[in-house]
């Protein structure tokens, strides 16, 4: 999330224990999944620590901004989406599908997407996720290696007598 618009947002030490009672049923449960110390959170919240910038950051992290003002992880999220839909990156896909030397329909299956759907990806007629764009790369990678390794193996000697 954008820092920038993270300290734009007023929010109290009541509204961070009444969001670690309702998500994490306990502070410390809350600071274990912030990454930080059960003291570390008690003196945010007793006014003895400010709230910085890397605090809100890892306020962000557990959903902290989605549950206390919504509009604003909405915000965010389209702005990540169109970020990254910006950045115009050539991506071969059809180029990864034919590394792979696995069938479409086998791989679709993998990614877990329809054949149509990868066919449409292929063709740039569709644009996959960030997510699913991973997963496709992953699986590229670790089909053309399974299949490097399995041709590396050198066959069985024969004995001689």
């Amino acid at each position: 999330m954008s820092i920038v618009k993270i300290n734009k947002v007023d929010f109290s030490a009541e509204d961070l224990r009444t969001f670690a009672k309702k998500r994490f049923s306990t502070i410390k449960n809350m600071a274990e999944a912030m990454g930080i110390s059960p003291p570390q959170l008690h003196a945010y919240l007793s006014g003895k620590r400010n709230f910085g910038a890397s605090f809100r950051e890892k306020l962000a992290e557990v959903g902290f901004f989605e549950d206390f003002c919504p509009e604003l992880a909405n915000e965010n999220l389209e702005n990540k989406q169109s970020l990254f839909n910006a950045v115009n990156i050539p991506i071969d896909i059809k180029g990864a599908i034919a590394l792979s030397n696995t069938p479409l329909e086998r791989l679709a299956q993998l990614v877990g997407v329809a054949p149509a759907v990868l066919s449409s990806w292929q063709d740039g007629t569709a644009t996959p996720t960030p997510t699913q764009l991973s997963t496709l790369f992953n699986l590229v990678v670790a089909l053309g290696l399974s299949a490097q390794s399995a041709a590396k193996q050198d066959p069985p000697t024969q004995a001689t007598a």
